[in-house]
């Protein structure tokens, strides 16, 4: 049996399969300012000079609905320190904007927007970078000194405000963890425990029991065998299928190449062809939900404050509905090791399998076949897998368990 199990949230996590977190940053109205993890923000990036013409959180989050996305998650205070919301710790927010004469709150039209749409609303707040208060986390920090106590003072503040003013949050994002309390960090737990304990929590708490994991790169590509149990010391890209904790892997990537401004995540002007195609996004798709993760697409928010590559988004979620809406044909909880479906010589172009994973990782190896010929060998389906078949043309599609334990159970092999 499985040492690790998901919780009930990150159950409901993997079944939503793909989300969207939002950039709406301070940096694309200065994009030369290279000292945005500095103090120098406060004059280069002062909000008093940004008055975006067409700023709509609910445009964003139809788009966000057009993709496919389940959840999202706004950058609520990135690098710069600037936040979107009117907090009451400092003045660099959306309170000083010339947008809705500072009377704005774009934390909560997104969580408005998210609840018209049926979309399950999560939070980005930096912990460990602000140059507002020129906390440069490229920068060794003295974590015991005046300057980042009083710094981890005003971290705690805010995201008390965050947690504790828009209602229940699905996931908050920690971006590269947080400096443990015993080194001098903010502390964070007792404060997610009493606003947000049913949260997930990307690279949060070490003792929370809704974490989720970085999957190593921002290319939209998880490592083929992915496993959601996780044990400290081991590799948190591939994770452990014999791991401690259940903290699955989500495969976080910009809309926009990383030719793009910021890497992608960030707006530029005239950058409109670096965003991703509609194919380009369903391969992203393939390699991570595909491979047992989810997949979290960035969006960039213009100066105007609109999501100006929705048309993008509107591409792939017809992309996606032709490709996986309905399967060619399917088996429903099948039993034994071996499931077999006679395709009559229709092309198939993706072989899927998804692993009743209520009790952890059972299934430690599989193979798929086509009339008998071996097209793929892994060990983890967990809570799906996706084999491209490249629009193979066979009789029978199999899909046999080569290792599992004792309580292996699979739940779907579908073809499309």
């Amino acid at each position: 049996m499985s040492k690790a199990i998901p919780t009930q949230k990150q159950l409901e996590w993997a079944d939503m399969e793909t989300g969207v977190i939002i950039h709406y940053l301070a940096d694309i109205y200065n994009p030369d300012f290279k000292g945005y993890k500095t103090g120098a923000v406060r004059t280069e990036l002062s909000p008093d000079s940004f008055n975006p013409s067409r700023l709509s959180p609910e445009q964003w989050v139809r788009s966000a609905y057009e993709l496919g996305a389940k959840y999202a998650v706004l950058v609520a205070n990135h690098c710069t320190g600037f936040s979107l919301w009117r907090t009451k710790v400092n003045d660099y927010s959306c309170a000083s904007m010339k947008w809705k004469n500072g009377k704005g709150d774009i934390v909560r039209e997104f969580v408005d927007a998210c609840k018209k749409y049926g979309i399950k609303p999560g939070l980005y707040y930096s912990t460990g970078c602000n140059g507002y208060y020129d906390i440069n986390d490229e920068e060794k920090q003295d974590y015991r000194s005046e300057k980042y106590t009083e710094y981890v003072k005003c971290v705690q503040k805010q995201v008390e405000e965050l947690w504790s003013e828009y209602g229940e949050l699905f996931e908050i994002w920690f971006d590269g963890g947080i400096v443990p309390v015993e080194q001098g960090g903010p502390d964070i737990y007792p404060i997610l425990m009493k606003h947000q304990p049913d949260a997930l929590t990307f690279q949060g708490p070490v003792e929370h029991k809704n974490n989720l994991r970085w999957v190593g790169n921002e290319d939209g590509r998880a490592p083929e065998n992915c496993w959601g149990a996780y044990t400290p010391g081991k590799s948190s890209v591939t994770g452990d299928p014999d791991g401690e904790y259940w903290i699955p892997a989500e495969t976080d990537f910009p809309n926009r190449s990383k030719k793009a401004f910021g890497g992608g995540w960030a707006w530029r002007a005239n950058e409109e062809k670096y965003a991703l195609t509609p194919e380009q996004l369903l391969q992203c798709y393939v390699n991570s939900v595909g491979r047992n993760s989810n997949m979290l697409v960035g969006m960039a928010i213009s100066t105007d404050g609109d999501f100006q590559d929705e048309e993008q988004f509107i591409e792939y979620g017809k992309l996606f509905k032709k490709t996986f809406g309905i399967a060619k044909a399917e088996l429903l909880n099948p039993c034994g090791d071996e499931f077999t479906i006679q395709t009559g010589g229709m092309q198939i172009d993706y072989i899927s399998s998804c692993e009743d994973i209520t009790g952890g990782h059972n299934v430690k190896g599989f193979a798929v076949y086509a009339d008998g010929k071996e097209l793929y060998r892994g060990e983890c389906i967990g809570h799906k897998r996706i084999i491209p078949a490249e629009g193979i043309k066979a009789e029978k599609i199999t899909v046999k368990i080569t290792a599992k334990n004792e309580n292996a159970k699979i739940k779907k092999v579908a073809l499309y």
